[in-house]
């Protein structure tokens, strides 16, 4: 069984796609993305370590009803603009494809909680954007309460609109099988 799922990371909401074996078995749009979080929690630059503890208090709210949901996969992968925030703010080409272990993602985190408790920004070249410290959260509570190893950073078109075709054929498949499924029981 191949499995994967996906967190396109928006910046008003965001959708979780878990795809086994090209079906879609469970798409969720959730009430969390970049701006939005930024926009409420997000309220110092660079943000405070209280702004960053509420942050991750109500993405662990969104977060964990989730758990018991998806199927197990050791990377996440991450698209959509959020994707290309955190790409940005490592200093990666806009074509990257990034793999970050869980370790690595905790690094950077401990970089940012420094900055929000007064290190100089200059000091850990990290980008002032409220966004990006909101999309660090995000992904940060997804590797930990969903349980992934580690995160692979899409933001390549080319790779994102062969990812979203992929995708969109897997659902198109389950909206047909349901169809299917339906004739037959009338």
């Amino acid at each position: 069984m191949t499995a994967e799922t996906t967190l396109q990371l928006g910046t008003e909401t965001s959708t979780v796609l878990c795809v086994e074996d090209g079906h879609v078995v469970l798409q969720q749009e959730l009430p969390l993305g970049t701006a939005s979080l930024a926009r409420q929690w997000m309220r110092h630059t660079p943000p405070t370590p209280l702004d960053i503890e509420h942050a991750i208090e109500v993405t662990e709210d969104v977060l964990m009803p989730l758990a018991a949901k998806l199927a197990r996969t050791d990377q996440l992968q991450l698209s959509s603009s959020g994707a290309a925030l955190i790409l940005q703010g490592v200093g990666a080409v806009p074509d990257a494809v990034l793999h970050l272990s869980l370790d690595e993602v905790e690094e950077l985190f401990n970089r940012i909680a420094m900055v929000s408790q007064g290190r100089p920004i200059g000091h850990e070249a990290l980008p002032t954007e409220p966004e990006f410290y909101a999309a660090m959260v995000i992904v940060r509570e997804c590797l930990h309460h969903l349980r992934f190893g580690g995160v692979v950073v899409l933001v390549s078109q080319a790779v994102f609109l062969k990812r979203v075709s992929l995708q969109v054929a897997a659902f198109s498949n389950l909206v047909h099988a349901t169809s299917d499924e339906n004739a037959l029981l009338s």
